[in-house]
């Protein structure tokens, strides 16, 4: 009978795959410790102690050029160089700087959820509630009773199953792997935990599971009912998980896998590259035309090379420097590999000299963009149903959206297409609030101001040159008063 640690086949299946991501993404210290995972040994079948050692000379001297950490970093600079749009009610404006619990802000856990999927292609958030009857709303104000949102990585999320009611599938169990620590004397240690999600008889429950001791089987040790801000249980599970392709519980294709795979090509290139160069880069001294006694003479007194070192040699004998050619076929090799890495998106690696337009930049970067930009919406429409749930628990009513920035070429403003703006708007061809939304996307106006607070500052503002109030000859304007 499967255990609560049971793994879903699909996810064993995908272990491999998120590993070679997560290394390569991590950078030359994870790819090196992982030895001949990624970098065969040569002459395997050697197993003396002199083909140990020229391995750990190999693998010293490969260099590991980390396109796909780097291209990941660069996804998500783009995505976030416009600040998120975050809209919640009064009573979740905490998660503007704490989500978790632990001090981690909506916008700094949506990075790293973000750069998960990027890896993976799946991540999942839990939106969590204390376990009480009820909270009144003092305790929600002074946070002694909150909804947090926690990130869970795809490798934490081993066993999930979905039923159907009615005609929603719903999630009725996710099985997460977490740690928990214990105290060893003056000190601390880890332990494995199970946090299991279910759905029982329509009720969603939360279970704990421990070693009992911190040894032997799991057993439940916590069990509690997340409620509703007015007691009512839950009848859904309140996780969400993101995809690289949807939001639905199955395992979508990493975006960043292709690229880890070549990456690692080069590196096996450089590592050959490098062995060649150690190898038979320096040039080798031969000497023709000696007999046994020169040969053992120059043997005892050794040969020094430079203008102020002579070799002494008998009549006849001859010698000279030979350089091997250089062998660039491990180069060719590598150099292509990062041209292919460049076509499948890692354009922080090689930057063109040519100077591009606009219109010729977006073009190059569609294809990134376009799996770029539907990460960035399902990471959206995870965290808009995780804050729409925290604010259930809260009681808090309103509008509830986190929508991340899809934008990612920077909108430049010329002075021609700022003056068409305003003089559209003052022909009442856009609204205040379309105008606002072109100042956002140029920078203009702060991303994080609202269309209210944008009309109470012009309305209390006393800046601004009050052309209105000048009748052009230098008094007051007629304000619609009564004429004399």
């Amino acid at each position: 009978m499967a255990t609560v640690d049971y793994q879903r086949p699909e996810y064993e299946a995908a272990q491999a795959r998120w590993r070679l991501v997560r290394d390569v993404c991590k950078g030359s210290e994870a790819v090196k410790a992982a030895e001949r995972l990624y970098l065969p040994k040569p002459n395997p079948h050697d197993t003396s102690k002199e083909n140990a050692e020229r391995y750990t000379n190999y693998l010293a001297r490969a260099v590991f050029y980390n396109a796909t950490g780097r291209t990941r970093d660069g996804l998500v600079g783009a995505v976030f160089r416009v600040v998120p749009t975050l809209t919640v009610p009064a009573l979740l404006d905490y998660m503007q700087t704490d989500a978790n619990g632990a001090g981690i802000s909506v916008y700094q856990q949506s990075q790293t959820v973000l750069a998960d999927v990027l890896e993976t292609g799946r991540a999942l958030v839990l939106v969590d509630f204390p376990a009480v009857e009820s909270a009144s709303r003092a305790d929600m104000q002074s946070g002694r009773a909150r909804a947090t949102i926690t990130a869970y990585r795809a490798e934490d999320v081993i066993n999930w199953r979905t039923t159907k009611v009615g005609a929603r599938h719903l999630l009725s169990l996710a099985v997460l792997r977490e740690t928990h620590e214990v105290e060893d004397g003056f000190g601390m240690k880890t332990e494995p935990q199970y946090r299991v999600l279910s759905l029982r008889n329509g009720v969603y429950t939360v279970d704990v599971w421990r070693r009992t001791g911190g040894e032997g089987a799991f057993e439940v040790a916590e069990t509690y009912n997340p409620r509703r801000s007015n007691g009512a249980p839950w009848g859904e599970i309140t996780a969400f998980f993101v995809g690289a392709q949807n939001n639905d519980t199955s395992i979508d294709e990493s975006p960043l896998y292709d690229l880890a795979e070549i990456n690692i090509g080069h590196y096996r290139n450089s590592a050959e590259f490098e062995d060649s160069v150690f190898t038979i880069g320096q040039q080798q001294l031969v000497i023709t035309g000696l007999d046994d006694h020169w040969a053992r003479e120059l043997e005892e007194r050794g040969i020094y090379f430079g203008s102020r070192a002579v070799i002494t040699l008998p009549v006849g004998a001859d010698a000279k420097l030979i350089q091997a050619s250089p062998n660039s076929l491990a180069e060719v090799a590598m150099d292509k590999k990062v041209i292919q890495m460049v076509a499948l998106g890692a354009r922080l690696v090689e930057k063109g000299s040519a100077t591009k337009t606009a219109t010729e930049a977006a073009s190059d970067n569609a294809a990134e963009h376009s799996v770029l930009s539907l990460v960035a919406s399902n990471v959206s429409e995870a965290y808009t149903k995780a804050l729409q749930c925290a604010a259930e628990f809260m009681g808090a009513t309103g509008e509830c959206v986190y929508a991340l920035n899809q934008d990612f070429i920077e909108a430049r403003l010329d002075p021609q297409t700022l003056a068409e703006l305003v003089k559209s708007w003052q022909a009442g061809a856009i609204t205040d609030a379309d105008l606002w939304a072109q100042f956002r996307r140029f920078g203009l106006i702060d991303a994080e101001k609202t269309d209210d607070q944008i009309r109470e500052e012009l309305a209390s503002s006393t800046s601004g040159l009050n052309l209105d109030d000048d009748d052009g000859n230098g008094g007051t304007a007629n304000t619609g008063g009564d004429e004399e």
